[in-house]
């Protein structure tokens, strides 16, 4: 089996002195059909540009990371050409356009409405970011057959898959590839962990999703909403997107209060007040 590998450096010539080569993505919109041969062009966008190109770069940079040549399946048929311990993923209800194989390192992505053989961009995107999440190869005993990520594991579905979804529309966005205009799968997700990462930040969150330092993240969040965080994404999961938003806000102005209580309780400047004794002196 043949195995291909990322370039450590993508956007510029490798020769002493020569100009940068300006990056241009291979593909510019969401909704284009994509086919197994279009692999390796997804692999250059997730390397491309992005609020968190650093942290794809190191986690695809990683010799654990290769991928077969042929990592992107396209399937018609989920009984004839899916593993059979990945048939219940789309098998579960709602939207799924695809899953992946973390033991073998393998994207499957059903054929998109209205087309033949191909996904769309912005499904196959969405799916190549969970191939890059942690464990990048789990080993015996550290995943179940169907291995989510430490970090879904650990925060859950709604917490997963908006993540996911948003490190998909931030490189989007940044190399200029609109979004598909039809489907919103993960809407609700999104929506919640656009509130959720400006408080506990974007380096806490990728480094628990591509390197799998969730414990760091944790204490994080239960040093600051303590068990709260459970209710945000127990509601998150259940599809109430309204009740986890309105969760976090109460979280937040709860933590804004014991600041100002710790602020009101704490020493007034360097030097201690004077005694009475001292002023009468």
């Amino acid at each position: 089996m043949r195995f291909i590998r990322v370039p450590r450096d993508g956007f510029g010539d490798g020769l002493l002195g020569a100009p940068p080569v300006r990056y241009k993505p291979p593909f510019s919109k969401g909704g284009q059909p994509i086919g197994e041969d279009d692999a390796r062009h997804l692999l250059t966008i997730l390397a491309g540009p992005s609020s968190y190109q650093r942290y794809l770069k190191t986690a695809m940079a990683q010799q654990a990371a290769t991928v077969p040549a042929r990592f992107l399946r396209v399937v018609a048929n989920v009984n004839t050409q899916v593993p059979k311990h990945l048939r219940k993923v789309f098998a579960s209800g709602g939207f799924v356009g695809g899953t992946i194989d973390r033991w073998t390192r393998t994207v499957y992505v059903l054929v998109a409405p209205g087309l033949r053989a191909e996904t769309r961009l912005e499904y196959a995107l969405h799916e190549c970011v969970h191939l890059f999440a942690h464990p990048h190869v789990p080993t015996q005993g550290q995943c179940p057959p169907l291995c989510v990520g430490t970090f879904q594991g650990k925060f859950g579905k709604a917490f997963g898959e908006g993540l996911t979804q948003i490190i998909t529309e931030d490189i989007m966005d940044t190399q200029g590839i609109s979004r598909y205009y039809r489907d919103r799968p993960h809407g609700g997700f999104t929506e919640v962990m656009r509130d959720v990462i400006p408080v506990f930040g974007l380096d806490a969150m990728a480094r628990a999703y591509f390197f799998g330092e969730v414990d760091a993240l944790n204490t994080l969040m239960v040093a600051r909403w303590g068990a709260g965080w459970q209710a945000v994404a127990d509601a998150a999961d259940a599809g109430d997107t309204a009740r986890a938003r309105g969760r976090i806000r109460q979280l937040e102005t709860a933590y804004d209060q014991r600041l100002q209580q710790i602020i009101r309780q704490g020493p007034r400047g360097d030097f201690p007040t004077p005694t009475k004794y001292r002023h009468m002196a």
